[in-house]
């Protein structure tokens, strides 16, 4: 088929046709020191330059008149804002699949019963 001619210069420009990423394998390995922390309580804080999720377990309650909660943190995970929102992301996609399969998972209080 002839190409019609606009009248216009050619610049000289090809047009590159974009292709989908590619998806790598995952090959994983456990670097030494690696650990598995169970947590029931988190802290969330953010600076411009990054956000860090503080994990606690959450021990017993003491029988002052106001009483404290105790939380033993465990460790802290820091990460970019970008790699934080690709963790939410997937966090959220997870339950949904999680609440698909078993069920819808019930609230929880945002401070736990006295």
């Amino acid at each position: 088929m002839a190409r019609k001619d606009s009248g216009k210069q050619d610049s000289g420009q090809v047009a590159v046709e974009r292709q989908q990423p590619i998806h790598a394998v995952r090959d994983l390995s456990r670097k030494e020191g690696f650990v598995s922390i169970y947590a029931n309580d988190v802290q969330v804080q953010t600076s411009p330059w990054d956000l860090r999720l503080i994990l606690g377990e959450i021990g017993d309650a003491s029988a002052d008149p106001i009483p404290t909660l105790r939380i033993n943190q465990i460790g802290e995970v820091r990460m970019s804002p970008q790699f934080a929102k690709k963790v939410a992301q997937m966090m959220v996609e997870q339950l949904a699949a999680y609440e698909r399969m078993f069920g819808k998972i019930p609230d929880v209080p945002d401070q736990p019963p006295t």
